[in-house]
């Protein structure tokens, strides 16, 4: 909600929300840990978060995440929304591209640069730039205790040894790396899926269109 609008574009309006519920809970004797939210990186991969325009940075096609395969979420996948599988968005393809990136995209992806720097340093930066702009607005206000880092972060596929295993929770579509990486450049995989979490109940062919998660460039490049 602070940059929303696009790299460097700060939503005053939101941050002078956030003044007036910590001078709230201040009239009312309570004190604030400002903690900066995010589960499985994004709204747009399942969760909460960063905004979209860190997605299309990178080269998704965030129209496209949900039927390649790529993410689950509720406002694609409808009502009733399976209870709890918002966390096996950490091992789908989107969300877990997105916090290797944010975490080890010097190391291993040291060739994406957007706008002279590398992805990870780009991602980073503008974390960091859009929590000082919070921290400034609450500069003066006696009640903030301080700040948490970042809620719940995941190292997505950093440290995994082996591409042909999955996430640990098995709940719904479950997916090897491997097979994420093939679902969003367009190959349909037939995965399994439990239901209930953690007990098989049949197999599932994901991406049947053939959909790529990733964008085309304007000379038709594939990304």
């Amino acid at each position: 909600a602070i940059e929303h609008k696009g790299p460097g574009q700060y939503d005053r309006e939101y941050l002078n929300y956030i003044q007036q519920i910590v001078r709230s809970a201040a009239r009312n004797g309570i004190s604030v840990f400002i903690d900066p939210h995010q589960d499985v990186w994004s709204r747009w991969t399942g969760g909460d978060g960063a905004p979209w325009w860190t997605l299309d940075a990178v080269g998704f096609n965030i129209t496209s995440l949900f039927e390649s395969g790529a993410t689950i979420n509720q406002q694609e996948y409808g009502d009733p929304y399976p209870q709890m599988i918002w966390p096996t968005d950490h091992y789908r393809l989107a969300t877990g591209t997105m916090n290797t990136l944010f975490f080890g995209g010097r190391t291993f992806a040291p060739e994406i640069q957007i706008e002279g720097q590398n992805v990870q340093d780009y991602l980073q930066g503008h974390y960091i730039a859009s929590m000082k702009e919070v921290a400034t607005v609450l500069a003066g206000e006696p009640n903030v205790l301080g700040y948490d880092t970042l809620n719940e972060p995941h190292t997505g596929m950093l440290g995994w040894q082996d591409l042909r295993i999955g996430g640990f929770i098995r709940h719904g579509w479950y997916q090897t790396w491997f097979q994420s990486m093939q679902l969003g450049e367009g190959f349909p995989q037939t995965v399994d899926v439990y239901d209930p979490p953690m007990l098989y109940n049949h197999t599932e062919t994901l991406n049947k269109h053939a959909v790529r998660a990733w964008k085309v460039t304007k000379l038709g490049h594939r990304l």
